[in-house]
C-alpha cells in the first residue's frame, strides 16, 4: 500500500550551496533533494525552525493532478481558516503558481484572512505533475546569521550556513557536543544557539579566547578550554573537528591521523571538515560513514564527512 505524504517540506538556496542543502535534507528528512526540485515530501513533521535551507514546513491538506483537481478536494473538505495569509512560494525549475491561481483556489476556502499579522499560514505550490495546498506549521528563522556579525574572527574561519548544517546532521546523536579546535567558535555557536551542551577546546590561547569573547557577545553558555584533543578523555555524543587548511594554521596531516584515531572512541558521531578526503582513513578505523559533500571555495576545497564513531557500537 503507497502512503500518501502527510508534509511537504520547499528548500531555498543558490546552486553553490546544493551540496550543504542536499546534507542537511538528508540529516533532518532522512531523503536527498534533487537541485531542480527543491522540495520533499515525507510522512514525518519535523521542525525547520532552526534549519539552514529548509523555508517552510507544511502540512498537506489537499492536493491534485491539476488545479481543478486540487479545488474539487478543497470543496469537499471544507477548510476554514482564521486570520490567515496563504502564500504561492516557487518550488524549484516548476511551473510558477500565479496570484490568479491563488484567488481561484481560495474560492474553496472559508474563514478570514489577515495579510499583515496572519494568525496562520498556508501555501499553495506545485511541481510538474501535482498541486499542493497546506498549512505551514513552522518556517526557517534567519536569526542565526546574525553570527556573522561575531567580534572576534578569522579569514578561513566557517561561514554561519555551513556551521549550522553541521549541526543539524548531528543533532538526533544526544545534547552533550564537542567543538574540537574551536578557532573563533563558529560552531560552537550553532551549537549554542541549538540548546545542546557544549563543550569547546582548543591547543591555541587566541583561539579560546576568540570563542569566549564570541560566545559572551551572544549571550550563550559554554564550557570552553584551551587542551589538546590528544590530552582530552570524556565522552561525548557527538563532536566536530575543522581541521587546518593551510591558511591562519599550518596543515599537519599526521596531527590529523592521530585526531581521528582519538575521537573514534570518545562520540557517537561526527564531522571532519577537511583539504582532503578522509574517508578512506576513517572507514579502516571504523568509522561508519553516514554522508560525504565537497565544498569548493575559490580558495579552498572543503570535504564534511559526517560519520557514527566508536560509542555508536556499544
Amino acid at each position: 500500500m503507497i502512503q500518501i505524504p502527510s508534509f511537504l517540506y520547499l528548500f531555498r538556496f543558490q546552486e553553490f550551496h546544493y551540496p550543504l542543502a542536499d546534507l542537511e535534507s538528508q540529516a533532518l528528512l532522512k531523503q536527498s533533494i534533487n537541485i531542480a526540485q527543491r522540495f520533499v515530501t515525507s510522512q514525518e513533521k519535523v521542525d525547520v525552525t532552526r534549519s539552514a535551507f529548509i523555508d517552510w514546513g507544511i502540512e498537506i491538506l489537499a492536493s491534485g493532478n491539476t488545479l481543478k483537481e486540487l479545488c474539487d478536494h478543497l470543496k469537499l473538505l471544507k477548510i476554514e481558516v482564521h486570520q490567515a495569509r496563504v502564500e504561492y512560494p516557487s518550488a524549484g525549475l516548476h511551473p510558477d503558481v500565479t496570484k490568479e491561481h491563488l484567488f481561484e483556489v481560495l474560492e474553496f476556502v472559508e474563514g478570514n484572512f489577515n495579510l499583515k499579522h496572519p494568525e496562520e499560514r498556508y501555501a499553495l505550490t506545485r511541481d510538474h505533475h501535482l498541486w499542493y495546498f497546506g498549512k505551514i506549521h513552522s518556517s526557517h528563522s534567519s536569526k542565526f546569521l546574525k553570527h556573522r556579525q561575531k567580534p572576534a574572527t578569522f579569514s578561513s574561519a566557517l561561514n554561519a550556513i555551513t556551521a549550522r548544517t553541521i549541526i543539524n546532521c548531528l543533532l538526533d546523536a544526544g545534547n552533550n557536543f564537542l567543538d574540537c579546535g574551536c578557532g573563533s567558535g563558529s560552531v560552537t555557536l550553532e551549537a549554542c544557539d541549538s540548546n545542546l551542551q557544549v563543550t569547546a577546546i582548543d591547543r591555541s590561547y587566541q583561539a579560546v579566547g576568540m570563542t569566549r569573547e564570541n560566545v559572551a557577545h551572544f549571550g550563550y553558555e559554554a564550557r570552553i578550554e584551551q587542551k589538546d584533543l590528544m590530552d582530552w578523555s570524556e565522552k561525548h555524543d557527538s563532536a566536530v573537528i575543522d581541521f587546518p587548511y593551510g591558511f591562519s594554521c599550518k596543515r599537519d596531516e599526521e596531527d590529523e591521523i592521530k585526531n581521528i584515531h582519538h575521537l573514534f572512541p570518545l562520540v557517537k558521531q561526527v564531522v571532519f571538515i577537511a583539504s582532503s578526503d578522509l574517508s578512506p582513513l576513517m572507514t579502516e578505523i571504523g568509522y561508519q560513514i553516514l554522508n560525504q559533500k565537497v565544498m569548493k571555495y575559490p580558495n579552498v576545497t572543503r570535504y564534511i564527512i559526517h560519520a557514527k564513531a566508536g560509542r555508536s557500537h556499544l
